[in-house]
């Protein structure tokens, strides 16, 4: 089994947990990190796969969108007075 599919199979439960335990900074870290390889290989995924050379407005609002929603979700963490509209 690849290191890539061992990390998604111990993820998957992680991500589970952090929903349960309302530790929002895990899964905003997840949505940091798929900013990183979309943007390094030109690829995203919305509902289907967004490319940028063939269509950059909608990749770059789906990458600002996860990038934001990282930033969101670690900010909930860190300052939860001014989280309220997680709850």
């Amino acid at each position: 089994m690849s290191k890539t599919r061992v990390v998604n199979y111990l993820a998957l439960p992680v991500l589970l947990l952090a929903a349960l335990l309302q530790a929002y900074w895990l899964w905003g870290l997840l949505f940091l990190w798929w900013t990183v390889p979309s943007v390094l290989a030109g690829q995203t995924a919305l509902v289907f796969d967004v490319k940028r050379a063939e269509d950059p407005i909608l990749f770059w609002a789906v990458v600002i969108l996860w990038a934001l929603f990282g930033l969101m979700m670690v900010a909930a963490s860190l300052f939860p007075q001014y989280a309220l509209w997680l709850v």
